[in-house]
């Protein structure tokens, strides 16, 4: 009987209604130079082609490709992820999200580098972006592999804005250094940038919360803290096709503005809690209420965008009683840690003014003597 050969990478692709877009994805991974790897697609239960496109596909990955059809649609892409690492038997797992794609030595050059480093954790700091978000889903270079794979309508995004990266770099378990290198970031700590080694994952038994939103952070930190060889390396591998035009967005008339708010709240409420119980595992994290401050005043910036359009919904007659019933709706027992977040950072606040109030002060008194 012949040995089962296991891959050396696993890539995890969570879908929900992704006919028009994951053909040119799976094309990209056909492309890799990378063979021994394999692809796991975890469909949330799509109400459009999605999965006969992808069953297409299936013999031209020669037994490489895996589809897995969810019972219930999860309405979010953690959960279908965490289904794709218990089905993936790769030594590395990837996240790939359904309508973006892979540069085509993607594989080949992370799974080297995480084979030389003998690395857990191998993060790359830099991406592409498609067009600089200025092309929309209906025009034909969206979905033309030769558009999508000429090098000159790629952008390259870094998060080392400052002090750009140049070569592989093995952290030490720095944590505090790590918690300031990441809430000083410009990204919001997004899986598919990251490769893992699959049982790192399994052992420390790492998944994505139930979230409706931003599930990538929480999962994200975990791993960082857990990890003792971290890799940050400097390759540009990930390839984002931005849906400029999607019906998601907010200036959309048609969009539900309570239910887009409830989204965006539960996102920001579930989010605090999952990163409070993932730091509270941490000794150093309970030690010094610093760093774990830090970390929830990252999460809480980067979500708190959507406030701005409080000023649309409730602008009209009655708002201050709709914006009462919206939030005796949404807050409830469970959010103390983010109730004392909230009040925590607005003692910061008034603190930071009377300081500058008071410099105002004696600014005056001196330009009067």
């Amino acid at each position: 009987m012949a040995k089962e050969i296991i891959p050396l990478a696993s890539v995890i692709i969570p879908m929900y209604n992704s006919a028009k877009f994951i053909p040119q994805t799976l094309e990209s991974l056909l492309n890799q130079t990378l063979k021994n790897f394999e692809v796991v697609v975890v469909d949330d239960c799509s109400k459009d082609n999605s999965v006969e496109v992808v069953e297409k596909f299936k013999a031209k990955f020669d037994g490489r490709l895996k589809v897995i059809k969810l019972r219930r649609n999860t309405g979010t892409p953690g959960l279908p992820r965490n289904v794709g690492i218990k089905f993936a038997r790769g030594k590395y797992i990837l996240f790939l999200d359904s309508d973006d794609l892979y540069t085509k030595t993607a594989l080949e050059e992370l799974t080297t580098l995480a084979e030389e480093y003998n690395a857990e954790l191998i993060h790359t700091c830099n991406w592409f972006m498609l067009w600089g978000r200025k092309k929309s889903v209906g025009e034909v270079a969206f979905h033309d592999m030769n558009e999508l794979m000429n090098r000159d309508n790629w952008e390259v995004n870094s998060e080392f804005k400052d002090s750009p990266l140049t070569a592989p770099t093995l952290q030490g378990e720095d944590i505090p250094s790590i918690i300031e290198m990441f809430t000083n970031w410009d990204t919001f700590w997004t899986s598919v940038l990251y490769m893992y080694r699959r049982d790192f994952i399994v052992r420390n038994q790492i998944f994505f919360p139930n979230m409706l939103k931003s599930e990538d952070a929480p999962f994200v930190l975990k791993c960082l803290l857990l990890a003792k060889r971290y890799l940050l390396v400097p390759n540009t591998t990930y390839i984002v096709r931005p849906r400029v035009d999607s019906v998601s967005r907010v200036n959309d008339r048609n969009v539900d503005m309570g239910k887009f708010l409830h989204k965006e709240v539960s996102s920001l409420r579930q989010g605090f809690n999952e990163l409070i119980k993932v730091m509270n595992k941490s000794s150093f994290l309970r030690e010094h209420e610093t760093y774990h401050h830090s970390v929830l005043q990252f999460f809480h910036r980067k979500l708190f965008s959507w406030l701005y359009y409080l000023k649309e919904a409730y602008s009209k007659k009655g708002s201050l009683y709709k914006l009462d019933e919206f939030v005796r709706k949404e807050f409830y027992d469970a959010n103390a840690p983010f109730a004392a977040y909230l009040f925590n950072t607005m003692v910061v606040y008034l603190n930071h003014l009377e300081d500058l109030e008071l410099e105002n002060s004696v600014l005056r008194k001196v330009q009067l003597m």
